[in-house]
């Protein structure tokens, strides 16, 4: 059955990566085979999304784990499944308001270099679909579309010196980043939620998005989907933290 196992990994990173292998460690073979065979054959096994989407989610990980080392060749792995080049790129800015520019920036420099080296057509075009004058206005409609009528007039809703937090996260979280092309609403929840529980120490937020990734027709299964391809890279305490925010909304039946 071992073996059964590094041959079936082994064929998964040859059709997504050819001749690299992200789990590949110098001076640790071992805990290189080890991951190899955790991720590509009992991940890969667990969860029954198509590999384009567990790749772009896996990018989600990454760039909320500051980890831009392992950014370009997942690129290709997500560019060899399917995605698209605007569908990667989307996914990173997705993360922004959750992880910070640093993050983000980070990852987007190695997600160009990835793109240069495979050849994909650049520049990309612009995706953003709002203006200084409506930013606000659809990021709250944004809102009340995910997480219901009670979101309506959120962004005057902020009191005294954090008045403007609200509004941000209207115009900025939500106007900026949600209501741009390319990924739909359900994308753009579970690639959130994934964000937010890779940062860990985020549990009522993990929570909120549970609600919002429901409002918008993701279902139990796709957040523990999410979370089982997140695992080999959080570790177990915080994925042991994101089934239990899940379980607070979503309970198992």
């Amino acid at each position: 059955m071992a073996q059964d196992r590094m041959e079936e990994s082994s064929a998964a990173v040859k059709a997504l990566y050819g001749t690299e292998n992200p789990c590949s460690i110098k001076g640790a073979p071992e805990l290189g085979e080890i991951m190899q065979k955790f991720i590509y054959s009992d991940v890969n096994n667990q969860v029954k999304m198509p590999l384009a989407q567990k790749e772009l989610l896996t990018l989600a990980v990454l760039t909320a784990n500051n980890t831009p080392e392992d950014i370009g060749i997942h690129v290709k792995g997500a560019l060899n499944a399917g995605a698209t080049p605007e569908e990667i790129r989307e996914t990173i800015y997705q993360c922004t308001p959750y992880v910070g520019f640093a993050r983000s920036k980070a990852a987007l420099i190695e997600m160009q270099i990835a793109f240069e080296e495979t050849g994909v057509k650049l520049p990309l075009e612009n995706q953003g679909t709002t203006t200084d004058a409506d930013r606000i206005a659809k990021g709250e409609q944004t809102q009340v579309d995910i997480f219901g009528d009670r979101m309506r007039g959120f962004a005057n809703s902020g009191k005294g010196d954090q008045a403007h937090i609200n509004n941000w996260l209207s115009g900025n979280c939500f106007g900026d980043y949600y209501t741009r092309k390319v990924l739909d609403l359900k994308q753009r929840e579970l690639i959130t939620f994934t964000a937010i529980i890779t940062l860990g120490c985020c549990d009522p937020q993990a929570k909120a998005h549970v609600n919002g990734n429901l409002g918008v027709g993701n279902t139990r299964q796709d957040l523990i989907d999410a979370v089982t391809v997140a695992l080999p890279y959080i570790g177990y305490p915080r994925t042991l933290n994101a089934i239990s925010a899940i379980n607070a909304v979503v309970p198992a039946e």
